[in-house]
Parts: C-alpha cells; sequence; structure tokens
C-alpha cells in the first residue's frame, strides 16, 4: 500500500509540474526532485500515456513523451481547468461588455453581444444571479454626440482618416476649427480624449472628446508615426490631479510659447492670435509652477488663483534675498 500511496503522489506531482513548462523537465532532474531512480520514473511516465476518458478517442489522453532526454506533458482538453467565475466576477464582465458596447467606443456590436452570451454560457448555474445584479446595478449613458463622436474617431484612428473638428476649449466659448490626424483614443480621469497631430499647431495634441461640438471626413487619409506609443503618451503626458489639486491660470507670451516648443506640461493650452497663449494646470502645491514659471522671465505670469500669484511674489522675494546674501557677482 505504501508503494502504491507514494507512485499516486508521483504521478499527481508530475502532471502539473511538467505541462508548465513549455520546455519540458530534464528525466534525471524529474527523479532527483521526486527521489525516484530512473527506470521507475520511466514506468510511471508510461503509465500517465494511459490516463484519459474510457470512451475518448487518443487525442482525449494526456500527452507524455520523452524526447532527447527531456519529459514533456501536454494536458488533453477535459483535463484542463475549466473557466469557473463567481457571480460577482461575472457582474462585473457583464457590466464592462455593456458599458462598451453601449458608448459607443467599439464598432464591433455583434462581437459584443457573443462575448455576452459565451460569458453567461460559461457562468452555468450562477448566469442568472450574475444577470441579476448586472440588471439592479445603475450606469451612467453617455451623452449621444460624445457616443457618436467617440465611435467615429475610433473608426478613423483604425483606418488612418483625416477629420476636422471644431473643439470648444474651456477657456473659450467658440469653436475653433482644426484638422485632425486621430492616432488613438483613450479613457482618462472618467472622460474620453482623442490624440492625435492637431493641423492647426503643427503637434501632437490631446481633445477632450466632449468639448467636439462638429466632427467631419475630410477624405484625406494618413500615416501615424512609427515611434509613436500611445500607452507611452498616455503615461507621461496625461495627469490624474488629486483631491486636493490646484487649478492655475498661466499666460505665456509668444517668446515663453516658442521656448516651450512640443514639451508643454501637461494642461490645457488655449493659444491666442498674436503667438501668445494661456496654460491651465492643476498642481499639488505651488512649488513647481512658480519654479516653471519664473524661469521664463517677464515673459511669463500667474493670472489666478490669487494664493498662486502670492506664493510667486513670496518665491521671487526669497530669490532676491538669497541673491544679494551671495554678494555682488564677479566677472
Amino acid at each position: 500500500m505504501r508503494d502504491v500511496s507514494q507512485k499516486l503522489r508521483r504521478l499527481l506531482f508530475i502532471v502539473p509540474y511538467v505541462a508548465k513548462h513549455e520546455g519540458g523537465v530534464p528525466v534525471d532532474k524529474l527523479a532527483k526532485l521526486l527521489d525516484a531512480d530512473r527506470d521507475e520514473l520511466l514506468a510511471d511516465l508510461d503509465l500517465l500515456s494511459q490516463v484519459g476518458p474510457p470512451d475518448g478517442d487518443p487525442g482525449e489522453y494526456l500527452l507524455v513523451s520523452v524526447e532527447n532526454g527531456r519529459v514533456f506533458v501536454e494536458l488533453a482538453h477535459r483535463l484542463t481547468r475549466p473557466l469557473r467565475l463567481t457571480p460577482a466576477e461575472g457582474c462585473s464582465l457583464l457590466l464592462g461588455i455593456r458599458a462598451l458596447r453601449d458608448s459607443g467606443i467599439a464598432p464591433f456590436d455583434s462581437a459584443m453581444q457573443s462575448a455576452e452570451r459565451k460569458l453567461l454560457a460559461a457562468l452555468g448555474r450562477d448566469a442568472s444571479e450574475a444577470e441579476t445584479l448586472a440588471t439592479s446595478t445603475v450606469v451612467a449613458e453617455p451623452e449621444v454626440a460624445v457616443a457618436r463622436h467617440l465611435r467615429e474617431l475610433v473608426t478613423a484612428a483604425r483606418r488612418h482618416q483625416r477629420v476636422e473638428i471644431e473643439y470648444v476649449s474651456a477657456s473659450r466659448h467658440q469653436a475653433e476649427r482644426r484638422p485632425l490626424d486621430p492616432y488613438g483614443i483613450v479613457h482618462h480621469a472618467g472622460e474620453w480624449y482623442v490624440v492625435g497631430h492637431c493641423g492647426k499647431r503643427g503637434d501632437v495634441r490631446t481633445f477632450r472628446i466632449d468639448r467636439v461640438a462638429a466632427l467631419r471626413q475630410t477624405g484625406e487619409t494618413f500615416e501615424p508615426p512609427e515611434d509613436f506609443d500611445l500607452a507611452a503618451y498616455r503615461r507621461d503626458r496625461l495627469y490624474v490631479p488629486s483631491a486636493d489639486a490646484i487649478t492655475v491660470r498661466v499666460q505665456l507670451s509668444s517668446l515663453a510659447v516658442n521656448r516651450i516648443g512640443a514639451n508643454w506640461p501637461v494642461g490645457e493650452v488655449t493659444f491666442g492670435d498674436d503667438g501668445s497663449a494661456e496654460l491651465i494646470i492643476d498642481c499639488e502645491g505651488y512649488e513647481w509652477v512658480t519654479g516653471w514659471v519664473l524661469g521664463f522671465g517677464r515673459h511669463a505670469w500667474i493670472a489666478s488663483p490669487p494664493e498662486a500669484r502670492q506664493a510667486m511674489r513670496e518665491r521671487i522675494a526669497r530669490t532676491q534675498a538669497a541673491l544679494a546674501r551671495s554678494g555682488p557677482a564677479t566677472v
């Protein structure tokens, strides 16, 4: 009986251990792990090759082989672990599928419906409970215009189609027409954005889709840059402010704008006809923004809020005091 139990433990160890190593496991290493001699291990492997359903065909048996001194195990379909989800997990997936289908972002309605049917089938007897949880959860519906523009921009980005948008910035109530090469769509901090090359500004910009007043196809196509990485852009250029963030409005002259080039901090930029710009940015305190503005000298200044302007005055005073203590500059 002791030999039988030891053999059973070896067999139960061999199958999952070897199956997770796609390159196989050396016979000698496996024998050492099991504290068994080589011939005994080979006998166990031969026994494993006969595991399968009584009425099954050869394709439903464990595939156990020894090649070039290495052991390989491939699990039959019936022996792989089936998908098991809790009702709460199923509800989460259902809500995700339905929200995505209703958002307008993906023009794959039939595929979404098929995925939902397969999910409910995989849940089995838990499907009705997951369905109840999902239908009793309220999900905010997107605005019709946002959903329509979202769908059109996703399609344009996939097909590399140039569009023209009328965009209303936060600081202006008048729509501004811009040619746009959409590179991709991102969802960030509860809002949808389109990222692409702005024909009016000549560089990559980010536009909130709920501020797109109108959109039309130009009939032109574009080639996106090979080195553009949407995920990297989202990580490096988009920022989620904390609850304590302060919105600061900065004014920049045309000279400051030229010095910045394409390296704008994360924020909303509005350009004036004379080449100047206004930057609206969320800051964690005033240390960074005052230092950044100070670097442009008289060509940039903080417009609001008053607390940020006061922080700027205090920083300038500290800088002047430090210069005074260091004495006159020597040539």
